[in-house]
């Protein structure tokens, strides 16, 4: 038989036990919190049908993996976690009850190109709050953010708040309403760029000079804490209705948070797909330079695409694959407390029997028993245990039959005792 070299797709990974060990406990980190705030758990497909998910991603749709199946149906793989929730939404609305806070925690997949951080396949951890316009929603879901990053062990994180309803306002300010999108896709990259770089892109989407230069002054403004740039660009603003209902939304935000070291208003805050409607954000780690590691908005007109009324809704999406990254890359170690004990049974020869029910008792007490499969020579058990980092290994020989005892090696310290069966 031909034999199969054994790779993978580019992009997609395998996780090994170690590896997938560490990103669980991740995981719960988030999935307790979530559930501390009263989110409630969601699970949705890999395929959805074609015309749900086309027309929500803005420039970056051409990343949706997308095929004919066997029948002959245009489907998709799920690009991310928010379309899929607003069908769910819609499609069950006589079961859920609104507000409806709900998180997944799921795979999701893109056509992108791979690099360091960067995956086809990768998963996403999102938490939505719908069915309320009450920036109590937004303030909530930014401090439960707060909570989650401590909890993790990141200290030096900041977040960035903007409002695309101040982004609309600055269009109508600039004679610029048709170029909207065009605005919003610009000023999204203005971290990356120079400035200049960012005004020839602004040109070269069909915007003039005079237009230009009063987006320019939205976006540099005077003062050196949030609600001094607020009140720099109220006045820039002036009767712009709309501008001026974003500016109140973000000071409602700022005030609930109560914390303006971590939480920053920042104009040039835009996030690049088309549903976002009121309040964005972004969360960015500090320390080491690592960037964005989440994405957050609300979007209150998403789920009438599928319901035919509006829904608000708010939340956002942590970047949980890059988090999990750069707690590896810095060996940052999560609380083990309240897990049980890993412990291991070795499997003398002759003594299995007592051994299969020592692991069997051990587990009734709570433990993580391991039980060893073969009766191999005791060294070669215990160079097993050591490198599995099992606390402690019981054994039962010849002696210990006799006596109704067993043997107990603590890991760690090399110590050994003997205590009764």
């Amino acid at each position: 038989m031909k034999k199969i070299k054994p790779r993978l797709l580019k992009g997609f990974r395998d996780f090994l036990p170690e590896d997938l060990q560490f990103r669980k406990q991740v995981f719960a980190v988030f999935e307790k919190i979530f559930q501390k705030y009263g989110y409630e758990p969601l699970e949705t497909p890999t395929l959805e049908y074609w015309d749900i998910l086309m027309g929500k991603y803005g420039e970056e749709e051409k990343l949706v993996y997308n095929f004919k199946d066997f029948g002959g149906r245009q489907v998709a793989m799920k690009y991310d976690l928010t379309v899929p929730t607003a069908r769910v939404l819609a499609q069950y609305q006589d079961k859920i009850k609104l507000p409806w806070k709900r998180y997944q925690i799921q795979p999701v997949w893109r056509a992108d190109n791979t690099q360091k951080g960067r995956f086809r396949e990768f998963y996403q951890c999102d938490a939505d709050c719908l069915g309320t316009d009450s920036m109590v929603a937004d303030a909530e879901f930014i401090t439960m953010a707060i909570e989650i990053l401590n909890e993790l062990g990141f200290q030096e994180f900041i977040i960035r708040i903007n409002n695309r309803k101040i982004l609309n306002g600055i269009a109508k300010y600039a004679g610029a309403e048709d170029k909207f999108y065009e605005i919003v896709y610009a000023v999204d990259k203005w971290e990356k760029r120079k400035p200049a770089e960012t005004k020839d892109d602004l040109i070269s989407r069909g915007l003039d000079e005079a237009q230009v230069d009063k987006i320019f002054s939205c976006l540099e403004l005077m003062g050196s804490t949030s609600m001094e740039k607020l009140a720099d660009l109220e006045k820039k603003l002036g009767e712009v209705e709309e501008g001026k209902e974003g500016i109140d939304e973000i000071r409602q935000i700022i005030e609930l948070v109560g914390d303006e070291e971590k939480l920053k208003y920042d104009p040039t805050i835009a996030r690049g797909l088309a549903y976002y409607t009121g309040p964005v954000w972004e969360i960015t780690v500090i320390e080491g330079g690592v960037g964005s590691v989440a994405g957050c908005g609300r979007y209150d007109k998403l789920v009438s695409g599928f319901l035919g009324r509006d829904i608000p809704a708010t939340g956002g999406s942590f970047g949980i694959e890059r988090i999990i990254e750069v707690m590896k890359e810095r060996d940052m170690k999560l609380s083990d407390e309240g897990e049980s004990e890993k412990v291991m049974v070795a499997n003398m020869k002759g003594y299995t029997k007592e051994a299969f029910e020592l692991a069997g008792k051990l587990r009734e007490q709570g433990l993580i028993v391991s039980l060893y499969p073969d009766a191999k020579k005791l060294g070669k058990q215990m160079e097993y245990a050591d490198k599995k980092g099992f606390a402690s290994v019981y054994i039962i020989g010849e002696d210990e039959a006799k006596e109704n005892t067993v043997q107990i090696k603590d890991m760690e310290t090399g110590e050994q005792e003997v205590v009764e069966l």
